[in-house]
């Protein structure tokens, strides 16, 4: 199952980044491709994990925690960002910059209003989840504002739509405080190229490279936060990493090689050094 997420994970992210490479700021267009391709992946994987003969316990947990959860919060994700993005303001710097500093006040009013929720999805924890991801025998409708939300028996758990929220806004508050900060900063200083270098392989192999080199204290003599690592490597390739601590949950999962990327690197330095250990300047 959990190769299963990883797989889906991969499959997305390099669709995703072929639709921004193709259609560059069009967001109504970006996102509108990225909800209907999620959307047919989710519609897949429900019908897989339907007619599976036998689920256990721990399957049902990740399935709904993980899987279900995760795809149905980037549908809401990029849902949210084309409301976003459509709405905003002409295009003045100032104008735009407090328009998104107000959206994501009211962001984070909302996280805090579902804080107990909120912290359990930040800290990965897990002692509830037999109750909050395990199905009922019995159909639920919960009341939500104006109207009740029905829970189908056979299809979802008590609380799914609530973690679906929960991880949407995460991800929309870093999708925010991203731009804010490119609209506060001046933008990293390139080189003078006519080409400017691009990570053309996986997200997912970026972010091991990421954690690999914030464990291993490169950077301000070990003291600069992960944080920082990440925003600096997304802005210098202008790539939007998403939620990296989730997909370093992921290849915490992994049940071969966890480090499968930067094995790789070392595999090619190592026939690197190999291939010109004969050569006067390699």
């Amino acid at each position: 199952m959990n190769q299963t997420l990883i797989a889906i994970t991969e499959e997305i992210n390099i669709y995703i980044k072929n639709a921004e490479e193709d259609f560059q700021h069009d967001y109504s267009k970006i996102t509108e491709m990225s909800i209907q391709y999620i959307s047919r992946r989710l519609e897949e994987v429900k019908q897989n994990f339907e007619i599976s003969p036998e689920i256990t316990p721990d399957t049902e947990i990740f399935y709904f925690k993980h899987i279900k959860c995760h795809l149905l919060a980037l549908i809401q994700y990029y849902s949210l960002i084309q409301k976003i993005e459509l709405d905003k303001p002409p295009v003045k710097k100032k104008a735009v910059k407090k328009y998104y500093l107000k959206t994501l006040f009211k962001l984070k009013k909302k996280l805090t209003h579902n804080k107990f929720f909120y912290n359990y999805f930040k800290s990965n924890s897990s002692q509830f989840d037999d109750h909050f991801f395990r199905r009922t025998d019995r159909d639920l409708f919960i009341p939500t504002g104006d109207y009740l939300l029905e829970i189908d028996k056979n299809k979802n758990t008590p609380t799914v739509h609530i973690f679906v929220q929960m991880e949407a806004y995460e991800m929309l508050r870093h999708y925010l405080k991203k731009k804010i900060k490119k609209l506060g900063t001046k933008e990293i200083s390139t080189p003078k190229s006519n080409k400017l270098l691009k990570w053309t392989t996986s997200k997912i192999d970026l972010i091991e490279s990421i954690y690999a080199l914030h464990a291993a204290g490169v950077f301000n003599n070990g003291k600069a936060d992960l944080k920082d690592i990440a925003e600096y490597f997304q802005q210098i390739f202008d790539i939007d990493l998403g939620q990296y601590n989730r997909v370093f949950y992921d290849i915490r999962s992994r049940k071969n090689n966890k480090t499968k990327f930067v094995d790789s690197l070392k595999d090619a330095l190592s026939k690197r050094i190999k291939d010109t250990d004969n050569e006067l300047f390699p």
